[in-house]
């Protein structure tokens, strides 16, 4: 004969709210999704920045323009995110990409002396040296690049 003890198979489960199905999957699933996708759109720019090997051979002719950065300046920092997103909708299109180029490492140090660059962030025509602008204001930055 079996005996139940009355109370013994109650749990913690039972007594406990939950959340309907749908909202729990969207807080367990998607929200993670989400917040990962946020936290790499504002951090991608910044690890690209620090941490590239950003060695380059040549200057590429094709492109807009390129930038001179170091990672280490302030005001890079403030306008390398948007360079880099600039970068990343025209993939396939070369000719409105920016070239970067760190001066910080050492295999790029050659460009300073070569291109004169004196402060950072620098941008410069592929095609005309004399051609540049030191700025981190965006629209000045992109009235340089449209000309």
């Amino acid at each position: 004969m079996k005996h139940y003890i009355k109370g013994g198979n109650n749990t913690k489960k039972e007594t406990k709210k939950q959340l309907p199905k749908p909202i729990t999957i969207i807080v367990n699933k998607v929200l993670p999704v989400i917040v990962l996708l946020v936290a790499g759109f504002f951090f991608i720019p910044y690890v690209s920045m620090n941490f590239q090997n950003n060695d380059v051979d040549h200057i590429n002719k094709n492109n807009e323009a390129i930038m001179f950065y170091s990672s280490t300046c302030s005001h890079c920092r403030k306008v390398y995110p948007k360079i880099f997103w600039h970068n990343v909708l025209n993939f396939n299109n070369a000719d409105n990409q920016i070239q970067t180029i760190n001066v910080q490492n050492p295999n790029n140090k050659h460009y300073i002396n070569e291109f004169a660059v004196q402060e950072t962030p620098t941008f410069m025509k592929p095609n005309n040296p004399d051609m540049r602008v030191v700025s981190n204001d965006v629209q000045v930055i992109n009235d340089f690049s449209e000309r």
